[in-house]
């Protein structure tokens, strides 16, 4: 099992066959192209897999559509994409996604019914076959242009999507929440397309990623809705917002009485500690997080600096 919040990649050709350095990163799975259309298989798809394998990250898989808006095509390329999972070494149990994109053999503008109408037929045969099936694209064509519901509904958390904050000369090594694409049912966040100067796109889980070996049970049930964060401002007109987790700093960050670096110090952290904290604010160009304490007085640290994370979270 991964657990929620841990990093991975995604890797086609275009990318080495050897894993070893995303892992040393701190990648904890690789998405691995395995195929495209129905005539195309990626020639470094084995290796990546067993290079993930070897490095300690869950190998998964996924498929390039050429279907459009046919079910029978997508019944083809669905089977086609289970015959190449299997022939790269990923086992019947594992996620298996569906690359859903506008361009390169691929059309999504044919109707939002008939988009999920050929996708879900890709997925039906991914989940007959015992994969997990994901379903990859960006907002934007996810909710323009396909039927998204539909395709939650069945396949509940099944949503793998791509959203990156540009911002000039600055490389993205972890997720801005602020610019987190708000959608229901979202598993996989990939937040940049240069993740670690490694050339390889970066994602995020948002839920536990379990391979278990079992079909997948279908659900017809609707996910249920995330309630949207709970928010605040607080007395000095700076925006808080509630969230649960754990900090590990990369070195010494000063505890202050307030979110200010002006504040008075109450206390330090160093590398190797467990910060647990209830909320976070963005002011001043720094990243806030609110620590609770036994006596009551919460205090504050610096997690970020723009967009230079001072360790990591869990």
């Amino acid at each position: 099992m991964v657990e929620k919040r841990s990093y991975g990649v995604d890797v086609s050709d275009w990318q080495v066959a050897n894993l070893s350095a995303m892992a040393s990163a701190g990648a904890k799975y690789a998405i691995v192209k395995v195929s495209e259309g129905s005539n195309y298989q990626n020639p470094k798809a084995q290796a990546q897999v067993n290079s993930a394998n070897a490095n300690g990250m869950m190998p998964a898989g996924y498929h390039y559509a050429h279907f459009s808006a046919s079910r029978s095509q997508a019944v083809l390329e669905g089977n086609y994409a289970v015959n190449s999972a299997k022939q790269a070494g990923i086992v019947p149990g594992s996620y298996l996604g569906c690359d859903y994109e506008e361009g390169s053999g691929n059309s999504t503008t044919q109707g939002k019914s008939a988009s999920a109408d050929a996708i879900l037929a890709f997925m039906d045969v991914v989940a007959s076959a015992g994969y997990k099936p994901l379903l990859y694209s960006g907002k934007e064509i996810l909710t323009n242009r396909v039927d998204v519901k539909r395709v939650t509904d069945k396949y509940g958390t099944c949503l793998w999507i791509a959203s990156y904050e540009y911002k000039s000369g600055i490389r993205l090594d972890s997720p801005d929440f602020e610019w987190f694409p708000s959608m229901d049912n979202v598993a996989i966040w990939q937040f940049t397309d240069n993740w670690r100067g490694l050339g390889v796109d970066g994602n995020i889980s948002l839920i536990d990623l379990k391979t278990d070996g079992k079909p997948v049970i279908q659900s017809s049930k609707p996910a249920v809705k995330k309630s949207a964060p709970q928010s605040w401002v607080d007395d000095i007109g700076d925006t808080w917002y509630k969230e649960e987790g754990k900090f590990y700093p990369n070195g010494t960050i000063n505890i202050r009485y307030g979110a200010r670096t002006t504040s008075d110090i109450i206390g330090t952290v160093t590398k190797g500690d467990c910060v647990k904290y209830d909320a976070y604010s963005r002011h001043g160009g720094y990243v806030w997080i609110r620590q609770p304490r036994a006596n009551g007085e919460p205090g504050f640290l610096v997690c970020r600096q723009g967009n230079d994370p001072w360790g990591t979270f869990k």
